[in-house]
């Protein structure tokens, strides 16, 4: 029996992919062990693949940064390098540590792109490393580049002129972490590993024996500058609050069988900590045009603001398969699982940017033809309302919408990969 280590760590949306392809390589056969942080514990086990603790525990954390949730969602909306800063750098050392306990034995340890402690113990250990890339903009393509701050030229090119622009400015953009080379070094100092000159970002996630896009084709590449071994299997899909089949909340599908398609507004497990007002005008944009609206608030959200209300409802969590092809219009913060979900139901959406890759993936699905994006300072009931008028009156991109969702509905990255994955591992050693 192969024996399979998936590192993973972060908000729901790091997690499902890693759940769906766990599966898919537990159906095959298997032993699948997902390394993660301590309260996702439930749910992998709900799913009867192993839990490893991975020595992230979330109040300690939190507790290090003297920080709630909130405040480090906010650290992260202003900097990514906040986040490799005070959370990837200085964890790599002991989470590696920990994944080479962990994956003694091993076949295979495959890990995000940013969790550098996974490819390090693949490294130590002497196993194939698989990296899984969960958004497009992680590839930093000259074909498709992602925004980056002070450099508003870049986009999608296909010229010789336009391809080698973009190229000079991510060279550009390897200075500001070129630093981060030296704190890379002495993790693997500590490790036993010899230096190396890779750029965290730029190189180092990228020294894989095989390299797992797990998101749709229909969001982007596969692209003629992506690393060797790279393979866009399609999005893999997982979507369960507890494990087991999704299923609406009981008042959450008696509200969508009581009328017409509501305007769904989301912010997926990560942005939802930093709402402020968003629901509120949110709901205020939908009252506006006369429809009705799902508030999904989160677990800590004011259900409050819809109490009594017959045209609107707040639920903690909701499966956005089951919820989103029942929207006339999906307004999301642009999760890579939020947008792909959101993708697949084929409805328009309006994407509300706040972090990371959101930024990257809103202009996708705006340049796909199906959606619109914008601001999240700009976010108030009138600006929004104008906004999903005019989406919900344009035919043409309702059409789109559709066709992207027949398209996206027939992925299965998780399958894909994990016969990428198998393959590998047989071509590595023999089974015993």
């Amino acid at each position: 029996m192969r024996r399979i280590i998936l590192a993973t760590a972060g908000s729901l949306g790091d997690l499902h992919p890693f759940l769906a392809l766990g599966k898919a390589l537990h159906a095959r056969g298997a032993r699948v062990e997902i390394a993660t942080q301590a309260e996702y514990r439930p749910k992998v086990e709900a799913e009867g693949l192993v839990f490893q603790d991975a020595s992230l525990n979330l109040a300690d954390f939190q507790s290090e940064l003297g920080l709630d949730l909130a405040g480090i969602t906010r650290k992260i909306a202003a900097s990514d390098f906040w986040f490799y800063e005070h959370v990837v750098l200085p964890n790599m050392a002991a989470g590696a540590r920990r994944l080479i306990e962990i994956g003694e034995g091993a076949d295979i340890i495959a890990g995000a792109p940013f969790a550098m402690g996974a490819l390090l113990a693949a490294q130590r250990l002497g196993v194939p490393f698989v990296s899984v890339a969960l958004s497009p903009m992680l590839f930093m393509s000259a074909h498709e580049p992602p925004p980056l701050p002070g450099a508003p030229w870049l986009r999608p090119r296909t010229s010789r002129a336009g391809l080698a622009l973009n190229r000079a400015t991510l060279a550009l953009g390897r200075l500001p972490t070129a630093r981060w080379t030296r704190r890379l070094n002495a993790a693997r100092a500590e490790l036993g590993l010899p230096p190396t000159k890779d750029n965290v970002i730029f190189d180092a996630p990228w020294r894989a024996d095989l390299i797992l896009g797990l998101f749709s084709p229909q969001l982007g590449g596969p692209l003629p500058d992506h690393p060797k071994n790279t393979h866009i299997t399609g999005y893999a899909a997982y979507d369960s609050e507890a494990g087991g089949p999704p299923t609406l909340p009981p008042d959450l599908a008696a509200f969508l069988d009581a009328g017409e398609p509501p305007i769904v507004f989301t912010l997926g497990s990560a942005a939802v900590h930093i709402a402020d007002d968003f629901y509120a005008q949110g709901l205020a944009a939908a009252r506006a045009l006369g429809r009705r609206a799902v508030l999904l608030v989160g677990p800590d959200g004011d259900q409050s603001l819809t109490q009594g209300a017959t045209d609107a409802i707040a639920v903690p969590y909701a499966p956005y398969s089951l919820l989103f092809p029942r929207a006339a219009a999906n307004v999301h913060q642009g999760g890579v699982g939020t947008t792909q979900q959101a993708l697949r139901a084929g409805r328009p959406q309006l994407v509300v940017p706040h972090l990371g890759d959101q930024h990257d993936n809103a202009a996708r699905v705006a340049a796909r033809g199906v959606g619109a994006v914008l601001k999240r300072e700009r976010f108030r009931a009138e600006a929004v309302a104008a906004v999903l008028e005019r989406l919900l009156a344009d035919a043409a991109m309702a059409e789109r919408a559709a066709e992207v969702g027949r398209l996206s509905a027939g992925e299965d990255g998780a399958e894909v990969g994990a016969g990428l994955v198998m393959g590998l591992a047989a071509r590595s050693t023999p089974e015993i």
